[in-house]
C-alpha cells in the first residue's frame, strides 16, 4: 500500500518503501542463509521483487516501511504492519541487515507507527518457535507472550510452530515505551560517538544589550568570568564566556558597532537563544545535521575564540545549535 507515514527515532527512522527499494528487499532478505531458513524465499530477480511491490502497493491495510540509519544514511532493514482488523494487527516482514544496531529501535518505531499514527489498539507478532534467538529477543524486552500455534507456518515445505507475542496500547505507554527508548538511546550515543567521535555540551549562547550590565546579572547566580572579552569580527560580535558550579557554561554575546547580528534574538526577547557543542568531525556532525533536517545559517568559519571552525545551523524545530570543531 502506498502511504506516507513515517517515524523518526533517535538513531533510526521508518519510511515507507519505494519501488527503488527492490534491490535493498533482495539484498536484506538473501544476505543470511543461517536466518533464511526461518523466512519464506524470494527470488534474486529484481524485476519480480519491482512487481511485487507494484502489486502490494494496491494492497489496502498493509504497511511497509524500510528502516533507514539517520546518522549514515543508509538502510538497514525492512518491517510491516498489516492484516488489521478490529484495532489490532500483525506486524513482521523484519529483517535487518548483519551487523546492524537498528533491532531495539526499529521495534520501537512500529510500536509508535502502530499506536500514534494508525490509532490502534494492539500490535502483534508471530515468529517460529525454532528461532529461538528472535523469540529470546521478543521475550527480553518485555513483550506479552500469549500462545503457541501448532504447526502455524510452512517455510521451504517445513512445518513449524509460532510463538506469539503482543503489546496493547496501554502496555505499551505505561511500561514498554520508556524501557525500549532508553535502549534506543544508548544505540544512537554509541553510534554517534563512532560517526563523529566526541560530542559534548559547552555553552549557552546569551544575546545582550551589554555584556557589562549583564554580567552584574549573572554574578547574583554564582557565575564569574572565564577568560576575557573577546572581539569577532567576522561574526560581529563581542563575547564573554561565564561559569558556575553546577550550572551550564554561558557565552554573553554583544553586537560589535554597526552590526545587527544578534538584533532579531533581541527583538524577539530570545535571550538564550543557542546551544553549542564540541565535536571531534565538525564536517561529518554538519553532514548528518543536515540529514536530519537542520539548516546550515552560515558557512562553516573560524572562530577567533576557539582558533578552529564553528558553524551555525537551525534544526526543524527553528532552535539554533553551534558546533565547535575540537
Amino acid at each position: 500500500m502506498k502511504h506516507t507515514i513515517s517515524v523518526d527515532g533517535y538513531g533510526y527512522k521508518l519510511r515507507p518503501i519505494k519501488l527503488q527499494d527492490a534491490g535493498l528487499i533482495i539484498e536484506v532478505r538473501l544476505e543470511d542463509k543461517e536466518r533464511n531458513k526461518f523466512i519464506h524465499e524470494i527470488s534474486d530477480d529484481v524485476a519480480l521483487q519491482e512487481k511485487w511491490i507494484n502489486e502490494y502497493f494496491q494492497r489496502e491495510g498493509d504497511y511497509y516501511f524500510v528502516i533507514e540509519n539517520k546518522i549514515s544514511g543508509q538502510s538497514e532493514g525492512l518491517i510491516a504492519i498489516y492484516d488489521i482488523e478490529s484495532g489490532k494487527a500483525e506486524w513482521g516482514r523484519w529483517v535487518i541487515k548483519t551487523g546492524s544496531m537498528a533491532a531495539i529501535e526499529s521495534v520501537d518505531l512500529i510500536y509508535k507507527a502502530a499506536f500514534d499514527k494508525l490509532g490502534l489498539d494492539e500490535l502483534y507478532c508471530r515468529t517460529i518457535e525454532d528461532n529461538t534467538a528472535v523469540v529470546s529477543f521478543h521475550d527480553t524486552i518485555g513483550q506479552k507472550k500469549r500462545a503457541v500455534l501448532d504447526k502455524f507456518f510452512t517455510v521451504n515445505q517445513q512445518q513449524y510452530n509460532a510463538v506469539e507475542h503482543y503489546v496493547d496500547r496501554q502496555y505499551y505507554y505505561e511500561s514498554l515505551q520508556e524501557e525500549l527508548e532508553k535502549k534506543a538511546y544508548m544505540v544512537f550515543q554509541r553510534n554517534l560517538r563512532f560517526a563523529i567521535g566526541k560530542f559534548e555540551f559547552h555553552h549557552i549562547g546569551v544575546a545582550t544589550k551589554e555584556i557589562k550590565s549583564e554580567i552584574d546579572v549573572y554574578k547574583l547566580l554564582g557565575y564569574v568570568r572565564e577568560g576575557k572579552i573577546f572581539e569577532d569580527t567576522q561574526q560581529g560580535i563581542r563575547g564573554q564566556f561565564m561559569i558556575a558550579k553546577n550550572q551550564p557554561r554561558i557565552e554573553l554575546l554583544e553586537n560589535l558597532t554597526d552590526s545587527h547580528t544578534l538584533d532579531i534574538h533581541l527583538e524577539k526577547k530570545n535571550h538564550l537563544y543557542h546551544f553549542a557543542y564540541t565535536v571531534s568531525d565538525i564536517e561529518k556532525a554538519v553532514e548528518i545535521f543536515t540529514r536530519c533536517h537542520a539548516r546550515i545559517l552560515s558557512p562553516m568559519k573560524e572562530s577567533v575564540y576557539f582558533e578552529k571552525r564553528i558553524c551555525f545551523l537551525v534544526l526543524k524545530n527553528m532552535f539554533m545549535i553551534e558546533l565547535v570543531e575540537l
